[in-house]
């Protein structure tokens, strides 16, 4: 719990004193009915290329916990209207083992991003396509666990030029241990939500 709420901490006091350095920040919502997800995101300032520092919270429904930092390096590529990035991901929190109790869930993974906005190609669509990916292998996982892995899909409708409403699909999946008998926590869903650009 300690280690909970040092994590935290660290997590408010960075993002918010180095706020007002950001040139664009973007703060996201997603629900579902078991799923409440929030994300926070801003680029530095001053780089040539794309800089992205971003935090997140996941909670589901009593069956875990979970809350990530991680960092990116983004660039256009082959096109104005694509563009990747690279970095890492550090992922923290519980999840609750089916005979009480919680395994600590903890990963420094590696992050893949790709994204496609229409409104810079020539069907100037108020529509993005953002894909992001994160694993980590046993030598990069933490606590309790073994494996971790993440992907998500995101349909981002531009409905103004500050928000954004958005459609989107996440699998993740966690594993406790090196034996196959052992606990894993595997999730598939569909969500909806905001994102407010500043």
């Amino acid at each position: 719990m300690l280690i909970k709420k040092i994590v935290f901490a660290g997590m408010l006091f960075f993002f918010f004193t180095n706020y007002a350095f950001c040139e664009m920040a973007g703060l996201e919502l997603n629900v579902n009915t078991s799923d409440v997800e929030g994300k926070f995101e801003f680029i530095l300032p001053h780089y040539e290329k794309n800089i992205i520092p971003g935090a997140g919270v996941l909670y589901s429904d009593d069956r875990y916990l979970l809350s990530n930092v991680n960092l990116s390096v983004r660039d256009q590529v082959f096109s104005p209207a694509l563009s990747l990035g690279l970095g890492f991901k550090g992922t923290f929190g519980t999840a609750e083992k089916p005979y009480g109790g919680d395994y600590d869930a903890g990963a420094l993974g590696f992050l893949l991003i790709g994204e496609y906005d229409f409104r810079k190609d020539y069907t100037a669509a108020p529509i993005s396509l953002v894909a992001t990916l994160s694993g980590a292998p046993d030598p990069l996982c933490l606590m309790d666990t073994d494996r971790f892995f993440d992907f998500s899909f995101t349909v981002y409708g531009h409905i103004i030029k500050n928000a954004s409403v958005l459609a989107g699909y996440r699998h993740l999946n966690f594993q406790f241990g090196e034996n196959r008998n052992e606990e894993k926590v595997i999730d598939n869903a569909i969500y909806v939500g905001c994102k407010l650009h500043f």
